[in-house]
């Protein structure tokens, strides 16, 4: 009979895994940024969609090219949904949705 592994206490919070059963990305780059500072952080999350003629990367990247001219301290990214529209049989134009987290600033 094999023995369950054990789980890191310092990793643990309720309803933070993900589809393998993994912690969640975004709460272990909040651990690690909270280690490495010292300090707590509080994160915003939203969503934006960003597209592209090429390819589902070229998608990631124009959404957070474009939301990097407008937020400052962007830090993570993950994908909800990739969609695209077809024509003629062939992929001609991707959609891509993403949850992008970033660093609030302290108020003035």
């Amino acid at each position: 009979m094999k023995r369950a592994k054990e789980a890191r206490p310092s990793l643990l919070r309720p309803g933070g895994t993900g589809r393998d059963g993994a912690i969640d990305f975004a709460l272990k780059m909040e651990d690690m940024a909270a280690q490495a500072a010292g300090a707590d952080h509080v994160y915003r999350v939203i969503e934006i969609v960003g597209s592209s003629t090429q390819s589902i990367e070229g998608a990631i990247n124009a959404a957070l090219s474009r939301a990097h001219r407008t937020l400052r301290n962007l830090r993570w990214f993950e994908v909800l949904r990739t969609s695209g529209h077809i024509e003629r049989g062939k992929a001609q134009h991707y959609q891509v949705t993403l949850k992008v987290g970033f660093t609030m600033e302290e108020p003035a």
